[in-house]
């Protein structure tokens, strides 16, 4: 068994990756509710889950052309306000992780393994881009999960 590289683990939108990602984040989360009362000895709060969610996250450089998902396309997912599917997984062409990975991103965008990671539909929340003087330019990507957060089975 080998360490998962994070070069390895990606975020693919409508089933292709997001162009030029330098990082990506999967953060799952749950609210917990207050169950202190007269019984429970004074000293310590006592809690239960409530409800669960999920946010996901892209870095990446800007690009003229981007193979796979680039700013213009998650700008237009964005405008129109419907969710997206959401899948965070091994790049599907990867077998033994990093050292067998292609050198450079084929046609159309990196796809996920399949029966790999976890799914769901998002909403873009956020898109950020960014032009510091002198540097590359950059943006970010936020997504809120709708509804549950699924292994990948099939």
């Amino acid at each position: 068994m080998s360490v998962i590289k994070g070069s390895d683990l990606m975020l693919f939108v409508g089933g292709k990756s997001i162009g030029f990602a330098t990082s990506h984040t999967l953060s799952i989360s749950a609210d917990t509710k207050e169950t202190s009362s007269k019984d429970s000895g004074g000293k310590w709060q006592t809690s239960e889950v409530g409800v669960l969610s999920w946010t996901a996250s892209s870095e990446n450089l800007c690009a003229d052309k981007a193979e796979g998902v680039g700013y213009d396309e998650l700008f237009a997912m964005m405008i129109a306000r419907k969710p997206v599917t959401g899948v965070f997984a091994l790049e599907g062409n990867s077998t033994d992780l990093a050292e067998n990975k292609l050198d450079a991103v084929k046609t159309g965008g990196w796809t996920p393994k399949a029966k790999d990671g976890y799914t769901g539909q998002m909403l873009i929340t956020s898109l950020e881009k960014n032009a510091p003087n002198g540097e590359n330019a950059t943006f970010t990507v936020q997504f809120t999960g709708v509804g549950a957060l699924t292994k990948v089975t099939q």
